[in-house]
């Protein structure tokens, strides 16, 4: 970023800090005065990470100490890990399915090549036998998936 790219954006970010926001009646919020009575909202908590206590979704209160604090943001760092894990291992499940799923239709289309003769009949047997464990090893791979997500659904619970 350039020198005068940076100054034009600091200066945004200045005059944007310094703008007065109003709560109109009608519940919408506006840089002017609804009417005459209007008064600015107070927003010189917005962006902190410790807000008031009067705010139900503060993940932090104020009045513990800062022990707690470290805790409290801890904790909730390793459940958003956990979410991104569980995350992935699923986007993971869905590969599989996907993968045996294109397997099996590959052996399927090869089967159809298949004469109606002895060979065509064993070749016919082989290509069932794959399928058999294409499928098998999509289940393991699943299964296990699965004992990991659950494992972490069961501690994000705790």
């Amino acid at each position: 970023m350039d020198g005068k790219s940076f100054l034009i954006l600091l200066l945004f970010v200045s005059c944007s800090s310094t703008a007065e926001v109003y709560n109109c009646a009608d519940g919408k919020y506006q840089a002017e005065p609804c009417d005459g009575e209007s008064v600015p909202i107070d927003l010189s908590n917005v962006g902190s990470v410790i807000s008031s206590p009067t705010n139900p979704n503060n993940i932090l209160s104020s009045s513990s100490s800062s022990s707690d604090k470290k805790s409290e943001v801890s904790s909730y760092i390793h459940k958003q890990q956990i979410k991104r894990e569980i995350s992935a291992l699923e986007q993971d499940r869905r590969r599989v399915f996907k993968e045996r799923d294109a397997k099996i239709k590959e052996l399927r289309e090869r089967g159809r090549y298949a004469s109606n003769n002895l060979a065509g009949a064993t070749w016919q047997q082989s290509l069932a036998q794959e399928m058999t464990a294409v499928m098998q090893q999509a289940d393991t791979v699943v299964g296990t998936l699965d004992r990991q997500i659950s494992l972490l659904r069961s501690e994000l619970s705790q």
